[in-house]
């Protein structure tokens, strides 16, 4: 014992840690008060070890009250907070002894206490908790007001009603806060009549929004003609609140024309040019629910607004989807980005009555439009829309022959194969290339030969589409027709069947791989390495180990991926080998590929003090995971003496778990 409290008092806080450790399972009311003592020191770690072993090693009754001396402590922040810790994590066992405890003329304690009790939530606790709504020191008051807010206990609504009554701001604010959260309508004729205190109104209107009384509404609207902008925006936002807790949208309107009339449409579409965020969101949602033909024009203008476009869109969709005909007019806007706009709404809406503008859009003179005009016309379902689409399969623009693509295979079913597959022959090679690309989303396997013949086009962007469509069908000729492609002269299709080929998994398949792991392109051997390790396959180690020596880093690093992805012996000591790269990136993908397999602790450890904060960034997270034993002790070493901001955060999430 006289060899641990030396120890605990040394300047060494490895000493200090080891005495705190030294104690664990020894059971002596000696060391109790040791353990205590370490629960004041500097050192996060040796605060930590002297909870854990006070916890599991004794009965609370034996440090209960030291723990809450430690609470007395005023200059050390430490102490206090590890002995809050450990009385959290007592949980309902120190309920009574905290009980005790409230009775102290140290305000601060008291509020410790209260918040303590707040986390165990415990009904025997109430009591005091109530007690507390009457506390001398206002923060306490506070404390207690919101921390029945989380318990919830319906049994204190009562008292929550009664401090709003009694008129204290200082705790009325956090007892409407703890009536919305409990969520008992018996406090909403309490809470209306606070409206009448304005300090009050934003926490109340909170709490109101929570419960979604229905009658409620016919107080809050008036509310959007507050003088204060604040209030304003809050009703506002309580309002919309009441639609996302399940109440009709014709209640909701049909309240907001009762009480304001029309003037309720100037007021939602100020509210909607609000600079803030969640005013903007709740001023659209509202004006979606009106139905009102004023509000196309301004949310039609607002969805230029990248962030608030999915809320407009969403607002005009509740719109379209009643009154489909009624938008129609929102497609003459001269804004090509709003054409567009409108063209993505009716998508989701999918009404016949959209079908003539759209069709008549699929000529528009921006790209973009005829884009969105050809994926909203394709949902409709209608094959006369075939022929037009077709058109577009050569259009000036990739991004409209892309969305045609797309569009012919939305219908697939009206669509002649023989048809797309003489496209392949056509001189156009915009046309041969797209007619590949839909050839393989159609999954044609009658298509096959013809796009197998179609791998010696001159063209490369339409040698490319056909690997991918092959890739597509997937069929054992398709596979035999992808193996080919592996001698093209172009790299970038070599590289497309290479990938295509690994996720096929094919018989065959591997030896082909290996051969385009020596190809004399760097990224061909890359995309091999790649493929290689999807195969999962182990006789891809052996290859995949002779790419640990290619010239380029890239190379090397996705073979050393790979492997990790296979497993094995052989693998696992081959990627440890390439932890004493000297390339940064290298070493830092084998340390994370090496946390794949078990046993290889000690191989990462040392590199928690490498050099490079990157580098430890990998290895901690490489032993995430196995934060236990003496990774933990050496992850709660590197706590203490990193200085990375990056590094440190990433060790206090894993710790943390």
């Amino acid at each position: 014992m006289e060899n641990l409290e030396r120890q605990i008092k040394s300047s060494n806080v490895d000493l200090r840690r080891e005495a705190v450790e030294g104690m664990r399972g020894m059971k002596q009311d000696s060391c109790i008060p040791l353990l205590l003592k370490a629960m004041e020191d500097v050192s996060w770690r040796v605060r930590k070890s002297a909870v854990e072993v006070l916890l599991d090693d004794y009965p609370i009754e034996k440090y209960i009250e030291g723990l809450i001396g430690l609470l007395y402590i005023g200059d050390n922040a430490g102490a206090r907070n590890s002995a809050i810790e450990a009385l959290v994590r007592l949980g309902k066992k120190a309920t009574a002894f905290l009980v005790r405890a409230f009775q102290t003329p140290n305000r601060d304690v008291r509020k410790f206490v209260i918040d303590v009790l707040g986390e165990h939530r415990d009904p025997r606790s109430l009591p005091l908790m109530l007690e507390a709504l009457r506390d001398e020191d206002e923060n306490v008051r506070a404390t207690a007001v919101e921390h029945l807010g989380k318990v919830g206990e319906v049994s204190v609504v009562d008292a929550l009603i009664e401090i709003i009554e009694k008129g204290d701001l200082w705790t009325s604010y956090p007892a409407a806060d703890a009536l919305g959260r409990i969520g008992n309508r018996k406090a909403v004729p309490c809470l209306l009549r606070a409206l009448g205190t304005k300090p009050l109104r934003e926490p109340v209107l909170k709490a109101l929004g929570r419960l979604a009384d229905p009658t409620s509404l016919s107080s809050i609207v008036p509310l959007l003609e507050e003088q204060s902008i604040n209030v304003q925006e809050q009703a506002l936002k309580t309002i919309a609140k009441f639609y996302h807790k399940g109440v009709s949208a014709d209640v909701i309107t049909g309240e907001m024309k009762k009480s304001l009339g029309d003037r309720v449409m100037k007021l939602l579409i100020k509210h909607a040019w609000s600079n803030k965020k969640d005013v903007k969101i709740s001023s659209i949602l509202l004006l979606g629910l009106m139905k009102d033909e004023a509000a196309y024009g301004p949310l039609l203008e607002i969805s230029e607004e990248e962030e608030f476009a999915d809320d407009i869109r969403k607002a005009l969709i509740f719109i379209g989807k009643d009154r489909p005909e009624s938008l129609l007019k929102l497609f003459d806007a001269d804004s090509a980005h709003q054409r567009r706009f409108m063209c993505e709404v009716t998508a989701e809406i999918v009404s016949p009555v959209y079908y003539n503008i759209l069709e008549e859009l699929l000529s528009d003179e921006d790209g973009h439009v005829r884009s969105a005009a050809a994926m909203s016309i394709a949902k409709l379902g209608d094959p006369g829309a075939v022929d037009r689409l077709e058109k577009l399969l050569t259009d000036p623009y990739e991004d409209v022959q892309e969305a045609a693509v797309l569009a012919l295979s939305n219908l697939s079913d009206a669509l002649k194969e023989e048809d797309i597959i003489g496209m392949l022959r056509s001189e156009d090679s915009v046309l041969r290339r797209n007619a590949a690309c839909l050839l393989g989303n159609m999954r044609a396997s009658s298509a096959v030969e013809e796009l197998g013949f179609a791998l010696k086009d001159e063209d490369v962007r339409v040698r490319k589409a056909v690997v991918g469509a092959l890739a597509a069908i997937g069929t054992e000729e398709a596979v035999r027709y992808l193996t080919l492609a592996l001698t093209d002269e172009n790299a970038d299709i070599r590289i497309s069947a290479v990938m295509s080929l690994g996720a096929t998994r094919g018989e065959g398949v591997l030896d082909s791989l290996v051969i385009l792991a020596s190809d004399r392109d760097s990224y061909v051997r890359a995309a091999a390495a790649r493929s290689l390790g999807m195969t999962e396959d182990k006789r891809a180690v052996g290859p995949l180990i002779g790419l640990l020596d290619d010239g380029w880093a890239f190379v090397v690093a996705t073979a050393i991926e790979s492997l990790g992805k296979i497993g094995g012996d052989d693998a696992r000591e081959a990627i440890a080998g390439m932890l004493s790269s000297s390339d940064e990136e290298i070493k830092r993908t084998a340390i994370m590929a090496l946390s794949s397999f078990e046993g290889v602790e000690d191989r990462i450890v040392p590199f928690l003090s490498d050099p490079d904060w990157a580098t430890r960034i990998a290895s901690v997270k490489a032993l995430g995971n196995r934060a236990k034993g003496e990774v933990r002790k050496e992850l709660e070493k590197l706590l203490d003496s990193e200085e990375d901001p990056t590094v440190l955060k990433t060790i206090e999430e894993i710790l943390s778990v």
